[in-house]
């Protein structure tokens, strides 16, 4: 299935930014399947390189994925390697989050140090997408754009496709368990915050929530007063924000200054740092997952195994990122890698890799994260469409559990009853 956005977390950029983006174009348009030689591949070592934006604007948001990367694979050396080859992140791109640079930088790691694949692609703009695809280099990472469409060698951590409206009976069941009577949706003016919250007003208008106050253009960095007495006027009790966590901090507390007291749920903002600092405005507020919270290790001893050795590694090798969302997403990634490696064998070509990691149909970051089927995942979203969820108490955040005990809930595309989940969900 293709990237299930029904609980999402953006990257949320300044309009500037997102101008600069829509004014470079990538380069070539074709695509290929892989290519047949294994550059980067001796009999004992695969050498990949990364791609992030390490010193860019936003970049606090996207760095910590070789983070991820270079955990999972120190787990899997220390191990012996795969087929006797040990993993090397020996290239590490800063693209600066500019799309141009991203393309230079993608040109530096296939023609100049001929790398065997991007494994830790962490950007706002994938400016080198289609050159990549049209190389055929198997390329991992997190996604945030449609640009990892281009090409059946681009995979993002959750699948390369982008499908809001697959998280619309999600929005909906959340508002109707908290007895939403007029729903508030704020997101920026710039293509991921306002697509995510314009699926949050679909669902509501779909499954019959009266939304009250609707802004998907909001200015980044500017006042929420006005929109916050709106709102009041309007009687609003829940909110859906597609705002990052400044601009989430903002609007609590403006609501909070202005005497409205409403529900809250965040797509950004599941940070433990920013619950340290704020955690006093952010009492109550929800955070809407894709995978399976942090919390859940201590709160269901056993339940959870892949998110218990993702804690264990991350102590062990990359201790300060290890409740980090990106750095997730980062292991998520070079989890995937690992297992076409290991499906493929010694005799590797990134072709070889390509179609077998195209070939998984229940792939789960090693269960820390909903199946993925890569045989539909770059074009089609197949329910359930599942999520999980969490909510600020005190000075933590708690796992919120459905009714048999899961942390997962899950939908078909038309309704708000939930159904179960996919074989292979962890959990379950």
């Amino acid at each position: 299935m293709g990237r299930r956005r029904n609980w999402v977390r953006i990257a949320v950029v300044p309009t500037a930014l997102a101008l600069a983006a829509a004014a470079c174009t990538n380069s070539p348009t074709s695509v290929s399947s892989g290519g047949n030689g294994a550059p980067g591949v001796t009999g004992n070592s695969i050498t990949v390189g990364s791609l992030a934006n390490v010193t860019g604007p936003l970049s606090a948001d996207f760095a910590p994925i070789t983070s991820g990367v270079q955990a999972y694979f120190d787990m899997v050396n220390a191990a012996g390697g795969v087929a006797g080859r040990k993993l090397v992140l020996r290239y590490q791109q800063d693209d600066q989050g500019s799309p141009s640079i991203d393309l230079t930088v993608a040109q530096t790691l296939v023609e100049q140090d001929h790398v065997f694949a991007v494994v830790g692609v962490g950007t706002p703009f994938f400016g080198s997408a289609r050159y990549l695809a049209a190389h055929g280099v198997p390329t991992f990472g997190y996604q945030v754009s449609a640009d990892w469409q281009d090409g059946p060698s681009l995979f993002g951590a959750y699948g390369s496709l982008l499908d809001y409206s697959a998280g619309e009976p999600g929005f909906a069941y959340f508002a109707k368990r908290v007895e939403a009577q007029s729903v508030g949706v704020v997101a920026y003016g710039v293509a991921q915050s306002a697509a995510a919250c314009r699926a949050v007003a679909d669902a509501m208008q779909r499954f019959g929530v009266f939304v009250g106050f609707e802004d998907v253009n909001f200015l980044f960095g500017s006042d929420p007063t006005a929109d916050v007495l709106q709102m009041k006027a309007h009687h609003v009790d829940t909110v859906f924000s597609c705002l990052d966590v400044t601009g989430n901090v903002a609007f609590t507390r403006a609501m909070a200054q202005n005497g409205l007291s409403v529900r809250q749920l965040w797509l950004n903002g599941y940070d433990r740092s920013t619950l340290q600092q704020y955690a006093p405005l952010m009492s109550g507020v929800y955070m809407g997952l894709q995978h399976v919270p942090f919390e859940a290790v201590a709160e269901f001893p056993g339940r959870y195994p892949g998110m218990e050795r993702y804690l264990n590694e991350m102590q062990r090798y990359e201790p300060a990122s290890t409740y980090d969302e990106v750095a997730f997403d980062g292991w998520v990634s070079a989890a995937l890698f690992v297992s076409g490696l290991r499906a493929v064998g010694r005799h590797l070509t990134q072709a070889r890799l390509v179609r077998a990691v195209n070939d998984e149909r229940a792939f789960t970051g090693d269960g820390v994260i909903t199946p993925v089927d890569w045989t539909q995942a770059h074009s089609t979203a197949i329910p359930p469409f599942c999520s999980t969820s969490v909510v600020v108490e005190g000075d933590r955040f708690v796992p919120v559990v459905q009714p048999d005990g899961s942390v997962y809930v899950c939908f078909d595309s038309n309704s708000v009853v939930p159904v179960p989940p996919k074989p292979g969900t962890p959990g379950t």
